[in-house]
């Protein structure tokens, strides 16, 4: 009893170092929790009903985890191909600047070598471990102790350590560490790099907001949120700093950005509520930005409906028809749509979630291509491909194609390029419309000319992890059919072309519900006669799928682990 008692004072003393005064509704707490040991009484519910209570969700989300799932498919295209590829038939090399998959999608709540060139022609990369970095690592070193465009203070600053001593320690690890620069030679080569943010060119978001693309962007937003609090709590800060300070921009209403702004709402209403109760309750504010009229636009309207009511519910701002002309160190400057007056928002941290861009590798391999060939940014274009068809076509080498040669390159190509379907539904009509001087025959470049109107006709997949998985699969199975892998007559191998499969998506709302959108995935929804969900359910459904796209049991049991700590401890909010 003493020790509980002493346990008692240490409370009461901690608390009022933290706060400047103490009033009695802050104390009561403290006192009836106490009290209520000494007495063998309890003023909460039992130990088994709280174990109950919060081991609720996680049971049903491990049901339906670890059950049979239908359908739906996440994930990055070179991992579902590295995981269905015949490693008896081929040799994979997998070049990264990571020794570890990044589950992307769960980076919210967390708040090696890599190739730097191509020549297709030697069938070469070059590889390099030291420079620039194409990606940040928690553990790049170079990318920590090296000064950034980032102002001193800045919201998106890097990471460094105070002391002089460290940090000549860890130069001297890092240049230990670099590897030299290596060429490796392939048979077939598979892009699956990825994308990068896009900055759109707006101005200072490189050197003042924070991007969610990577582990060490998400440790940076954690230590600046964290940052943030500490530095309002501090008793010289005027109201408006204060203000300015626990403001908390998110710019993107796309899947990033919602959850994020989710997944922060929780953190200050279920961690930081505990720590910072006054600041919570009087100046904390989150901000979501989104340029068109609704958050989730390529969502079902009954889902961007629901979010932005749910998010009034959470007390989260949303912003819409609003531009963000740019980023500074301690405001966003944003337009209204249809208005000339630019309104400044003082923050302290800014999250960008608007969209992306390829990688500097894939432009650099276009610009190998040539820019005039390799026109389309979004992927290797059948463009350039189609030239040596042409060659293969042209068995007289005349230089041109005729009638018949058109139409056998149409048939032999077709279960090799889909584009091709929509020709061969009129293989006269589209040659007519494509040999302009009426010479009937085709030149190359009035090959192209056909082929590029055919592929105006079909749109581009979305960027997504559910599209790239697909594509990774497809490709792994695609390589195990194979007979012969020197032979580039892929036809004759009876091989199926690439059809992309929607199987709907998912967005966490915050507040342990989310959104699941089945839009596009006719067959399920005439099967199970599904429409969207939200709410409580939509969340089990979120969690579980993401437990069961866990490539090993080891990171199914992790991640579940990490959800059931959360419930009973909450979340870590140190500084590391």
């Amino acid at each position: 009893m003493l020790s509980r008692s002493v346990s008692l004072l240490q409370q009461l003393a901690k608390t009022n170092n933290s706060r400047r005064y103490l009033s009695l509704k802050q104390l009561n707490p403290i006192i009836n929790r106490n009290l209520a040991w000494f007495s063998g009484q309890s003023t909460k519910k039992t130990f088994g009903e709280r174990l109950k209570r919060r081991l609720k969700n996680f049971l049903i989300v491990t049901v339906i985890g670890f059950g049979t799932y239908y359908g739906f498919t996440t994930g990055w295209g070179a991992v579902p191909l590295l995981k269905h590829i015949d490693t008896e038939k081929y040799e994979a090399v997998c070049v990264s600047p990571r020794n570890y998959f990044l589950m992307t999608p769960l980076l919210p709540p967390v708040s090696v070598a890599h190739c730097v060139s191509v020549d297709p022609k030697a069938k070469v990369i070059s590889c390099n471990t030291d420079g620039e970095q194409p990606v940040s690592r928690g553990d790049d070193v170079k990318t920590i102790l090296i000064p950034s465009r980032r102002a001193g203070g800045s919201s998106s600053r890097i990471i460094k350590d105070s002391g002089e001593s460290i940090h000549s320690f860890f130069l001297n690890i890092y240049l230990a560490r670099v590897r030299p620069s290596l060429d490796m030679k392939y048979d077939i080569l598979v892009g699956s790099v990825g994308s990068e943010n896009n900055t759109f060119n707006t101005p200072g978001i490189e050197e003042h907001a924070h991007f969610l693309k990577e582990v060490l962007d998400a440790r940076r937003i954690r230590s600046a949120i964290s940052d943030a609090f500490e530095s309002a709590m501090t008793p010289t800060q005027t109201p408006a700093k204060r203000k300015r300070l626990l403001h908390f921009v998110v710019v993107g209403g796309g899947p990033t950005g919602v959850e994020f702004a989710a997944e922060l709402a929780d953190l200050v209403r279920e961690d930081l509520q505990i720590y910072f109760p006054r600041l919570v309750a009087n100046d904390v504010k989150i901000a979501l930005i989104e340029a068109l009229d609704h958050i989730l636009s390529m969502r079902d309207k009954q889902i961007s409906d629901y979010t932005e009511r749910h998010f009034h519910r959470e007390n989260i701002d949303v912003l819409m028809n609003t531009f963000v002309k740019e980023v500074k160190q301690h405001e966003v400057v944003v337009q209204l749509k249809g208005s000339d007056e630019l309104k400044s928002i003082p923050c302290s941290v800014v999250v960008w979630a608007t969209g992306i861009k390829p990688r500097a590798l894939t432009n650099k391999l276009r610009e190998i291509i040539g820019f005039d060939i390799q026109s389309n940014r979004m992927g290797l274009t059948y463009r350039s491909i189609f030239t040596l068809l042409f060659e293969e076509a042209d068995t007289e080498r005349r230089g041109t194609l005729d009638l018949q040669q058109f139409r056998a390159l149409v048939e032999r190509k077709i279960t090799e390029f889909p584009q091709l379907e929509i020709i061969s539904k009129s293989i006269e009509k589209a040659f007519e419309e494509a040999d302009k001087d009426k010479s009937g025959t085709l030149t190359l470049a009035e090959l192209h000319s056909a082929l590029g109107k055919a592929d105006t006709k079909i749109r581009a997949l979305p960027a997504t992890a559910q599209v790239a998985s697909q594509e990774g699969s497809f490709v792994a199975d695609l390589l195990n059919q194979l007979k012969d892998t020197q032979s580039n007559n892929y036809e004759q191998q009876s091989l199926k072309s690439f059809r992309y499969k929607h199987m709907g998506s998912l967005a966490y709302v915050g507040g342990d519900e989310a959104v699941v959108d089945f839009t596009g995935s006719k067959p399920i929804l005439d099967m199970f006669n599904l429409k969207p969900l939200s709410g409580r359910s939509a969340a089990y459904l979120w969690k579980s799928f993401y437990l069961t796209e866990m490539f090993t049991g080891r990171t199914k049991t992790l991640l579940a682990f990490d959800w059931v700590r959360t419930q009973f401890f909450g979340r870590d909010i140190s500084r590391y």
